[in-house]
């Protein structure tokens, strides 16, 4: 029988020069030679093994080359690596999500930041920009990344929000020294299209449709359509807020207030897309409000200070928004009011729509300022995108109004 010897490769490490660095340094921080090569090497595991050739033939200084290779391993693992030594396109996009991550923390920025620029980054901007040098990237680079993603047929906001990053991207590279001046992003053209909203009449319809529905019976999804769908619809509609801050408002957030300006909730929710400040609701809301508290109680549904105001039940809070656009995309289909007759789509967030709307077609001297505050929006977001559909004949009386005159001496 004849016995076999395994060759060991030329860079295998040579059993009996490996010696730890020592210096309280981790045992597996080694330094060896190989019969390949007349220097030192230093070998780490970290997830993987990393080597490297420490160009010396001296083993204190191969000590000293393995403790700094250590070192920056783990400043690598931290981000916290100078980024003049990485400036590769992700390396500078891990550094904003870290940046804007310490903002989030502090409570500066809104937590939902990172969640969508990591996403958008994750699944298009870093993989088509892999392998760049940031400060190689041009205006026809990005463009290309906006052709690229523009055969999905995003809308144009959505590409808006693609340019947005990549030029935070580059402006930190900016503020870092790597580049001298950040290149000229490409333009998207933006068209507003009107909001869908209910008309008055349109708005009796859908109640009575959503009434009809819980007479029925009806079941969407193995949940039944009851009477917390027609409390969600005129709440809507009665405090100007948004589905995802209907999603989230607990009874913690409302407050009934009465004063000798009026009754009305008082709403603070603890996030919001846009400013966080509290909304006044019409005086209707307080009353829907009191007989959904009563609803849930007959129910026995959770009704605390900390419970969910709408579909509490629903622990998931995607979902339950899910479950109540699906339960209102019913009534929609039911009383053939999906698509306006000037062809925008109706959807949950038409309720917000149809708030503002009725304000300015039915509300007396309203102010603009006023209004765009209290629905947390700006006037120009309300006259580009809410207020589209405003037409002169939709308030005749207004147009028709005169101011008084003085009367004059000679007419006395």
């Amino acid at each position: 029988m004849k016995l076999t010897t395994q060759i060991k490769h030329k860079t295998t490490a040579i059993a009996e020069s490996i010696t730890p660095v020592g210096g309280g340094y981790p045992n597996k921080l080694v330094i060896y030679k190989s019969n390949a090569s007349p220097f030192w090497w230093v070998r780490y595991f970290a997830g993987k093994i990393i080597r490297r050739s420490t160009k010396t033939t001296h083993k204190s200084e191969a000590k000293k080359f393995a403790a700094n290779l250590y070192e920056e391993i783990l400043l690598r693992q931290r981000n916290l690596l100078p980024i003049s030594e990485n400036p590769s396109f992700e390396r500078v996009a891990e550094m904003l999500i870290n940046e804007q991550q310490i903002l989030i923390d502090r409570g500066e920025r809104n937590e939902r930041l990172n969640l969508n620029d990591s996403q958008k980054l994750k699944k298009d901007i870093i993989p088509f920009f892999k392998g760049f040098d940031v400060k190689n990237i041009t205006y026809n680079h990005i463009n290309k990344y906006l052709t690229h993603i523009a055969q999905r047929d995003l809308k144009p906001a959505t590409l808006k929000i693609h340019l947005n990053v990549i030029h935070k991207i580059l402006s930190l590279a900016q503020r870092e020294g790597l580049l001298e001046r950040i290149p000229q992003m490409p333009k998207v053209k933006m068209k507003d299209s009107p909001r869908g909203w209910f008309s008055e009449k349109e708005y009796i319809l859908l109640k009575k449709t959503t009434a009809e529905a819980i007479k029925d019976g009806v079941i969407v999804r193995y949940h039944p359509i009851t009477d917390e769908l027609r409390y969600l619809i005129t709440f809507a509609v009665n405090t100007f807020l948004r589905p995802s801050d209907i999603k989230l408002l607990r009874h913690r957030n409302i407050e009934i207030t009465e004063n000798e300006e009026g009754k009305y909730l008082r709403i603070q929710t603890e996030e919001s897309k846009t400013r966080n400040s509290p909304v006044v609701s019409m005086q209707a809301a307080v009353g829907i409000y009191i007989d959904l508290i009563k609803f849930h109680k007959e129910h026995k549904n959770p009704s605390n200070n900390d419970d969910y105001v709408f579909f509490p039940n629903l622990k998931n809070r995607a979902f339950a928004l899910q479950t109540m656009r699906r339960q209102f995309d019913e009534i929609l289909s039911r009383c053939n009011l999906k698509v306006a007759p000037t062809g925008e789509p109706r959807t949950l967030y038409s309720l917000r729509h149809t708030a503002i709307m009725f304000r300015l077609t039915m509300g007396d001297k309203i102010d603009s300022l006023l209004l765009a505050r209290n629905a947390r929006t700006s006037v120009e977001m309300i006259d580009r995108f809410y207020a589209k559909p405003l037409q002169a004949e939709m308030n005749v009386a207004k147009i028709q109004s005169m101011r008084k005159r003085k009367t004059s001496s000679t007419e006395q």
